[in-house]
């Protein structure tokens, strides 16, 4: 009787006295059995079931001393009924809220607003426009906790229906620490003995939107203050909640009804000395309202903001530099950081006078130095503004052609844009074989680098820009002329003019000119001649001419009457230049748009053995891309007849397709207009930004899909349009500057007034 005691205490004290227990005696010694008995056949009744007569009408037997051979032990009893009586459960969670007036009825008048049929009095949708609505809660998770720790979490569905199979007892929900909702109506539920579904509705309170105004003492705003919220009521249970104010020292949470405390949250390693303001306790109510609630926190400060602009001298921002704040006397350390990207140090300090160290690395451009800084007690400060020096380093400036090659030999010449810096004035260099020059420059400062005219052929264009580094390597870009010294005594110049070539025949005529003016005018001895290769060769003279003024006159108008049309025939174009038995060396100026593979190398070479003077082909390649196959092409040309290879980066000319067009058609005597015409046709014209090797069209050297954005970008940089040649070719070299080896970054020439010039990271 006693054991049967202990058992009955035991199973209604776990399952809360939802599972009722009897104690049936029977005439057997020493029996004990524990059934599960279904509600009509409990002793209650007036009758009892026991031995076989219970397990005649379907009752579970959970333990029998007869057949185990032992007393019972209560906790095996109830992990048994535990996991057989369970009962299906269906909570339908529901939340409630406030919904806002639409921003449509705030901005109505009021006259309008309090209208018979207006939002606020008109119906029964706009009556109940602000009232409380009960509305599924999807997605959301309740927990379930027994009192005896079994715990359970459930998560709503889209609809915010959650099942689950529950043993009888009594469960407390709650909802999750980090959720919207604030607590759950009921909060306990009793789960009953019976074998069918139980479906329950659970009303969610939603935590109230809470708004907080953090002001100092002054009465101002307190920007970017860290406050910390946590609940008196239920500090074991809920986490503190952190809030940072925004610029206008206002901040939001969403917190549950009660007493709240709010608190400076200090970091973890944030020493009570340099708290900005002095303790903060505030007790405040977040109260049953379903309206929102505003609250002011007042707090004393200690500290205040300083915000210093550091820049240099032409009002470049002092970035990224780390900076220490100590006392007058140097002996206490107050704040440190460092500026960002706009040069602005931001410190909280005390009342009082500071020591501000700017502290630069050694490989900053900025010169480490102190000003004293002093701050008073209605929040304001001095300096607003301070300049900061700049270092002077020798700078090595890596010079690259558009190709990535180095521009060796180059000679230019770099001198300060403004008179009175602390460099030195206009200094004259010349790269080394690996294209590297080093000069004296201040960082930071703007400099005016330009490859000036000779007067007689160069290799490199003239250019002029204006930039300004912090770095002490950097590189630039620039441009090849298209025809550099031309050192042999008789030689032909060979330009492709098929229509390709047009976007850049203007820059090749002029390049002819400048050579036969520079070098050929006044040479005596020398010949030359000139092939315009389309379809159909076309040359100046059937043969070399002496180059006196006249033929050099005459030689200028015929490179004026080329005009660009048909298709590229460069064998052609090298066995007419050929012909010549004098010939010691062939110029071939093209943008290789034609066959350039084996079959073509094998009819050079062939025609190269052949003639008994071994002239060599020097080839010029316009806006080829390094180590594609019209740049591998013209190349093994140059090899293959001992000459050089030359390329040449230049801007295509902005053509409109449609202008062409309609030219054409007035050409051909069509009056007027494009009436008439297949403007289909169009897409055959040049266009501005369009392609500039053959490898673009087809085939596994396509590479358009990369090159057009960077031409995009290089584009977005220029603040003026390219006003010469070389800026123009510069210009196409950024686009190209992908395939330098060993760019680290780009200058950009400018042909603005004095616009100053930024590096451009590759």
């Amino acid at each position: 009787v006693k054991c049967s005691e202990q058992v009955k205490a035991g199973i209604e004290r776990y399952f809360d006295g939802q599972l009722l227990v009897d104690i049936v005696n029977v005439p057997a010694l020493y029996a004990l059995e524990v059934r599960l008995m279904p509600d009509d056949a409990h002793p209650r009744h007036g009758k009892r079931f026991v031995g076989q007569d219970a397990e005649a009408i379907g009752c579970r037997t959970i333990f029998s001393k007869v057949t185990s051979k032992r007393w019972p032990k209560v906790d095996a009893l109830v992990q048994q009924l535990e996991s057989f009586c369970r009962v299906p459960v269906r909570i339908i969670l529901l939340g409630r809220e406030l919904r806002p007036e639409s921003p449509h009825s705030r901005r109505a008048p009021a006259s309008v607003r309090s209208a018979a049929n207006g939002p606020v009095c008109g119906g029964v949708a706009a009556r109940n426009k602000g009232a409380p609505q009960d509305e599924p809660q999807g997605h959301a998770t309740i927990i379930l906790k027994h009192s005896k720790g079994f715990l359970k979490e459930l998560h709503t569905n889209a609809v915010g229906e959650a099942e689950a199979s529950l043993f009888p007892g009594n469960f407390m929900l709650t909802c999750e620490a980090d959720s919207n909702y604030d607590r759950l109506s009921p909060e306990v539920i009793a789960v009953p003995s019976r074998f069918a579904l139980m479906e329950l509705r659970i009303t969610a309170s939603m935590k109230k939107r809470c708004v907080f105004l953090v002001v100092d003492h002054l009465g101002r705003p307190f920007p970017r203050f860290p406050l910390r919220l946590r609940s008196k009521e239920s500090a074991d249970r809920l986490q503190p909640i952190s809030v940072q104010t925004k610029v206008n020292g206002r901040g939001k949470a969403r917190l549950g009804r009660g007493i709240w405390i709010a608190s400076y949250d200090a970091g973890e390693d944030e020493p009570r000395d340099t708290w900005p303001v002095q303790p903060v306790h505030i007790e405040f109510e977040v109260q049953e309202a379903e309206v929102p609630q505003f609250f002011r926190i007042c707090v004393n400060r200690i500290r205040f903001s300083c915000d210093i602009m550091l820049r240099t001298r032409f009002q470049e921002p002092v970035a990224l530099c780390p900076f220490k704040v100590r006392s007058a006397n140097g002996d206490r350390a107050i704040a440190h950081g460092q500026s960002t990207d706009i040069g602005l140090a931001s410190c909280d300090l005390p009342v009082g006078r500071f020591a501000f160290w700017l502290e630069a690395v050694e490989s900053s451009p900025f010169v480490p130095q102190q000003f004293e800084v002093v701050v008073k007690d209605d929040a304001s400060f001095t300096p607003l503004e301070r300049q900061v020096e700049t270092k002077s380093a020798d700078v090595v400036l890596h010079l690259i052609t558009p190709d990535g090659e180095a521009a060796a030999g180059c000679m230019f010449h770099l001198s300060p844009q403004f008179s009175g810096g602390g460099g030195a004035q206009e200094m004259s260099m010349k790269t080394d074989s690996s294209g590297c020059a080093t000069a004296s420059m201040c960082l930071l400062e703007p400099y005016v680098f330009s490859i000036k005219e000779l007067g007689k052929a160069s290799e490199y264009m003239p250019q002029e820009f204006t930039f300004l580094t912090d770095r002490r390597h950097i590189t630039v870009v620039v441009a090849r002329t298209v025809l550099g010294p031309i050192p042999e005594r008789n030689v032909v110049l060979a330009v492709d003019a098929s229509g390709s070539m047009g976007a850049y025949l203007a820059d090749v005529k002029a390049a002819l000119n400048l050579a036969l003016v520079q070098q050929l005018h006044r040479s005596p001895g020398r010949t030359f001649n000139i092939v315009a290769c389309t379809g159909n060769q076309m040359d100046f003279h059937p043969g070399l001419v002496e180059s006196t003024p006249q033929t050099i006159e005459n030689a200028m108008r015929f490179c004026e009457a080329i005009e660009p049309g048909g298709a590229s025939n460069l064998f052609e174009a090298i066995r007419h230049a050929f012909k010549s038995l004098e010939v010691q060396a062939v110029y071939l100026i093209t943008d290789g748009k034609c066959e350039l593979g084996e079959t073509f190398l094998t009819k050079v070479r062939a025609l190269y053995l052949q003639h008994p003077g071994r002239p060599k082909v020097h080839t010029v390649g316009i806006n080829c891309v390094p180590q594609r196959l019209t740049h591998r092409g013209l190349q093994a040309v140059a090899a293959m007849t001992q000459g050089t290879f030359r390329p040449v980066c230049l801007q295509q000319d902005e053509v409109d397709p449609l202008t062409q067009v309609a030219a054409a058609a007035r050409h051909a005597g069509v009056g007027g207009g494009p009436s008439g015409m297949d403007l289909s046709e169009a897409g055959r014209f040049p266009g501005g930004g369009g392609t500039t090797t053959e490898e673009e069209y087809s085939g596994e050297e396509d590479f358009n899909d990369e090159f057009t954005p960077q031409l995009a970008f290089v584009v977005g940089l220029l603040r003026a349009p390219p006003d010469t040649r070389a800026e123009r070719a510069a210009a196409r070299a950024l686009s190209l500057g992908r395939h330098a080896p060993s760019a680290i970054s780009f200058l950009v020439p400018f042909s603005a007034f004095g616009a100053r010039l930024s590096v451009v990271q590759k």
